[in-house]
């Protein structure tokens, strides 16, 4: 039986010709990446253990950003500090605060690379699959991996999910996302299971959709995911490696996958995901009208430059309703620069618009926080209650186009009826 991607790269890291899925091995990971948050509590464990030093120092990326900036009366100044003086200390790799998201910097910074295994504490961070590398989330565990620069990790069962067709005006890759979160999260069908996204769909989508959709597929139930490398993510990840080594995977013909669907994406329609589940996703007709405080464009599945040209594209020339409160985060410094030169900061702040600097920010509540009684529609990663403040607050979750819509309607609105309006003008 032949091997998928997801076992090569394991083997790889494993130092093996070939691997099982379930099978538990030892492995080298190219990188690991931590948070500011979690930095104190891995800094402890390190101390408790006498730690001095680092095997590989050049394979610990760390980055801050959750707390983006250090507001009086908190204790993130400090995290800051240790954080950077601990890199200083030890020669890890260190990106301070407004950085961006480590999700985006572990690529822009070319620290993904096709073929490479990334251990981090966060299972969004799949979003590196985009230049085909593998993230895998570990929690506490990063402590060993940045100590001893290897621990054992269990083969991810393949999957094959193939995309057929083309996104149509109006609908979004966040969509697909919710549906797939909605027709997966309650089962265990994707549990313990990379996800492989193939078919002539993905040639459709942009570097960034397929980050979008990488990102939220945890959410579906999966250990993480992958996108091919085709020739766009090919001649990104070879601009921003660096000269730095990676190897190009591909699935044996004879590959086994345990499980395999597929989804047209000319057949989506925008979504919203009612609170508070996540696998609440319903069209956006079940819940149009609904009157909202607070619209978010932001988090590691919608933030980069596509869902900020996005939203600026229902934005422009309009204004947010006024009893509605918007707030936009790019998901790293480069983006927040060349979101600048095309003028779509411009465009969110004509309009009403806050934009933050870049980082975690609203999707966590870290900014942007809820009264009672008030409800966002953002594209966060999550909506149980309390998310983002008081617990009596309702988050809907939607795509970018939806959210900037929904702003200047000041109510949940199908973004495909400003584009109608927009025609018609024309």
């Amino acid at each position: 039986m032949g091997q998928t991607i997801t076992q090569k790269i394991v083997a790889r890291a494993a130092g093996l010709e070939r691997v099982e899925p379930g099978q538990y091995v030892n492995v080298s990971p190219d990188y690991t990446c931590c948070q500011d948050i979690s930095w104190p509590a891995r800094k402890r464990i390190m101390e408790e253990a006498g730690v001095e030093r680092l095997a590989r120092p050049d394979r610990l990326v760390m980055v801050v950003d959750h707390t983006t900036s250090a507001g009086m009366g908190t204790v993130y100044h400090r995290n800051h500090g240790e954080m950077r003086r601990f890199a200083e200390a030890t020669g890890a790799n260190y990106y301070g605060p407004g950085s961006g998201l480590r999700h985006q910097v572990l690529v822009e910074e070319g620290f993904a690379r096709p073929g490479l295994l990334v251990f981090t504490d966060e299972p969004n961070i799949a979003s590196i699959g985009v230049v085909g590398a593998m993230n895998l989330a570990i929690s506490t565990e990063v402590v060993v991996t940045s100590v001893l620069n290897e621990n054992w990790m269990m083969v991810p069962r393949p999957v094959r999910i193939t995309l057929t067709g083309a996104l149509s005006p109006g609908a979004s890759i966040r969509d697909l996302a919710q549906i797939l979160i909605r027709d997966y999260a309650q089962t265990d069908i994707l549990s313990q299971a990379c996800v492989q996204y193939d078919g002539p769909g993905v040639a459709t989508l942009s570097l960034d959709e397929r980050q979008s959709l990488l990102a939220c597929t945890y959410h579906a139930g999966a250990d993480t995911a992958l996108m091919p490398v085709d020739a766009s993510a090919l001649s990104y990840a070879r601009a921003r490696a660096g000269g730095r080594d990676f190897e190009l995977f591909a699935d044996d013909p004879d590959a086994a996958f345990d499980h395999e669907a597929v989804y047209d994406l000319s057949a989506i329609e925008p979504m919203v995901t009612v609170p508070p589940e996540l696998f609440g996703a319903v069209g956006v007709g079940a819940v149009s009208g609904r009157r909202i405080d607070q619209a978010a464009i932001a988090s590691c599945a919608s933030a980069r430059m596509d869902d900020l040209r996005e939203a600026a594209s229902i934005l422009r020339g309009r204004r947010v309703a006024p009893h509605v409160t918007m707030y936009v985060t790019p998901a790293s410094r480069e983006i927040y620069a060349e979101a600048g030169r095309e003028g779509l900061l411009s465009i969110f702040a004509e309009a009403g618009a806050t934009v933050l600097a870049p980082g975690c920010t609203t999707c966590w509540g870290y900014e942007g926080y809820l009264n009672e009684g008030e409800v966002s529609v953002s594209t966060h990663q999550m909506n149980y209650n309390g998310r983002n403040g008081s617990r009596t607050a309702s988050v809907y979750l939607a795509g970018p186009a939806l959210v900037a819509a929904s702003a200047v309607a000041g109510c949940i609105t199908d973004p495909r009826d400003l584009l109608a309006i927009e025609g018609r003008a024309a």
